[in-house]
């Protein structure tokens, strides 16, 4: 069986900073190209480090690895991918193991070898590479937002389809017929779900128009905000906007207003995801509440305790809320209807 002096070794670094890169110390400082000569050769050896006690939960989980997606700076520009961390660690600090946490992000992972000493994993977002490396390994894994393979791994999820009905079931209720999408794409070119039953829902209306769908390549502030720039330059807006983020519909908010065309009394906007500033923006957004805390809080129960004693893997799907406020225009209807 392979040892740390191995590694170190192979590497030509001391057994001390393997043992530290190796069992995540978040207080060790090295060059990029020695970490990475580390963790190619604890692959070449295969080295897996020796059992650690465990002691929460059922599955007796110790230390928990966050795999974040994007990096530092996206997860801090989009709040939706931030507030499930969150969750995950307000979590551990109740279980009483937040100081055996480790977060790395998805674009600075060289090597997930550096996670093969921690219990258990909880992956966030849809990550093809975490979920090849981990699949014949005996830890546990929880995918959260999206599982790339549901008959291998647990994962909580939430029911974007129903989200999606709820908003175009609305603003049709308000009297919308022609209602445009923006959204962002999807890691590995997946089609987003909100995308995917907009369009199924358009099209049994007989509403569908493939130029009202709308795609940028993040979901930012500035994403929405360039893409109703577009949209206005192309004339023929749409009433009607449902937004797949908060953040690109706040910047779509604030690109037509820029331009004088007035939300709620021009163009209706809904978002997702009902950040915490979604209530403050001018107008107030309607916006689809996800539970965004609580996906992060139940995935780590899920990684301890399992879900109801099975050993199948298992899907959490939780629901969501259409948040009405005054983007969509419901308070001009209820003065029309009143009128």
């Amino acid at each position: 069986m392979a040892t740390l002096r191995d590694v170190a070794g192979l590497a030509r670094v001391s057994t001390t900073t393997v043992s530290r890169l190796l069992s995540g110390d978040p207080g060790l400082v090295i060059p990029e190209e020695t970490r990475d000569r580390i963790l190619r050769a604890a692959e070449q050896v295969g080295y897996v480090s020796k059992s650690k006690p465990r002691s929460i939960g059922r599955f007796g989980i110790q230390r928990v690895g966050i795999v974040a997606l994007g990096n530092e700076q996206w997860e801090r520009d989009d709040p939706y991918f931030r507030s499930i961390r969150r969750g995950i660690e307000q979590e551990s600090r109740r279980l009483g193991f937040s100081d055996s946490v480790h977060v790395d992000w998805f674009e600075q992972i060289q090597s997930y070898v550096q996670f093969n000493n921690f219990d258990g994993l909880i992956v966030v977002g849809d990550n093809r590479v975490a979920a090849e490396h981990f699949r014949h390994r005996d830890q546990r894994v929880v995918f959260v937002d999206h599982c790339p393979d549901i008959d291998r791994y647990d994962s909580v999820v939430v029911d974007f389809a129903r989200a999606t009905y709820s908003v175009l079931d609305h603003l049709t209720a308000l009297g919308h017929t022609r209602i445009a999408y923006m959204g962002g794409v999807r890691d590995y070119g997946m089609e987003d779900a909100r995308l995917h039953e907009y369009r199924g829902y358009m099209a049994f209306k007989g509403r569908y128009r493939r130029e009202d769908e709308h795609i940028a390549d993040g979901w930012l502030i500035s994403s929405g905000y360039d893409m109703a720039q577009e949209c206005m330059s192309q004339g023929n807006l749409a009433s009607a906007f449902m937004i797949a983020s908060d953040p690109m519909a706040i910047g779509a908010i604030r690109a037509f207003t820029e331009a004088g065309i007035r939300v709620p009394e021009d163009v209706a906007v809904v978002g997702f995801d009902d950040v915490d500033v979604a209530a403050f923006v001018t107008p107030p957004l309607t916006t689809v509440h996800v539970p965004t805390e609580i996906m992060g809080c139940t995935a780590l129960n899920i990684l301890v305790d399992g879900v109801g004693g099975h050993s199948l893997p298992m899907q959490v799907t939780l629901p969501t809320e259409l948040k009405i406020r005054e983007s969509c225009g419901v308070k001009l209807a209820s003065l029309v209807q009143g009128g």
